[in-house]
């Protein structure tokens, strides 16, 4: 059984209150579920892993494990099987591991299961409460909502982008062997390096460009699929 912890979870920066979350029924009266219930639609599953928890909005799948109860062979042996089912079934899959006093075996036994599935894409977070494991899932369900994860990635690729100055951008286009004119219509017209890296023959040609230019780009970002006229 999940260790009960307070009740109370101020400060705990929260997704949208109308989104769905699966609930097994091992986990109903614990407090992960009331924690959970608090925030978010709860439904209880009996059809679902033993010990899960799934966001169906962000696509991901929680698997919760406490160490303390899970010592010996047999237990050990039915976490595996549990595990390999729920990455049969799911893409993105978290197992929390709940260690409260993180006792020589209970590493151990942290380092089995990562050993055994090093290789899947099993995702492990050492968690220490019920608090903690509410306020990851929490966490990771919203950084892979869709919608969120895009703006994300704007903003990384907008910090990204910030770190160069115009002049930083000409600078490194200029050691392809094209000239600053050919740099600042480039940047004119993609917006950034990345953009340049990532352009084929035709669009860097209605840039503006010629065709040796365009070559010679394309050669130095390693692309060798456009056609030579």
């Amino acid at each position: 059984m999940l260790r009960s912890a307070m009740s109370e979870n101020e400060g705990v920066d929260v997704c949208p209150s109308n989104w769905p979350v699966i609930l097994n029924q091992s986990l109903s009266g614990m407090n992960i579920c009331g924690l959970l219930g608090s925030q978010y639609k709860l439904r209880v599953s009996s059809s679902t892993l033993v010990n899960s928890i799934i966001f169906p909005t962000s696509g991901v799948f929680f698997m919760l494990f406490d160490a303390q109860h899970h010592l010996n062979d047999v237990m050990f042996q039915e976490l595996f099987c549990r595990v390999e089912k729920m990455l049969a079934q799911h893409r993105n899959c978290f197992l929390l591991f709940m260690s409260s006093m993180h006792t020589e075996k209970e590493v151990g036994l942290f380092e089995a299961i990562q050993s055994r599935f090093l290789s899947s894409q099993l995702q492990m977070l050492p968690i220490c409460s019920d608090e903690e494991a509410f306020q990851c899932m929490v966490n990771i369900a919203k950084a892979l909502h869709k919608p969120t994860s895009a703006t994300l990635q704007a903003r990384l690729d907008n910090l990204l982008q910030g770190q160069w100055s115009e002049t930083q951008r000409i600078a490194a286009l200029r050691t392809i062997g094209i000239s600053e004119h050919e740099c600042r219509t480039l940047l004119d017209a993609l917006g950034s390096l990345q953009s340049v890296s990532e352009a084929d023959f035709d669009t860097l040609l209605n840039c503006g460009l010629d065709k040796e230019s365009c070559q010679r780009i394309l050669k130095f970002f390693n692309y060798h699929n456009y056609e030579t006229l």
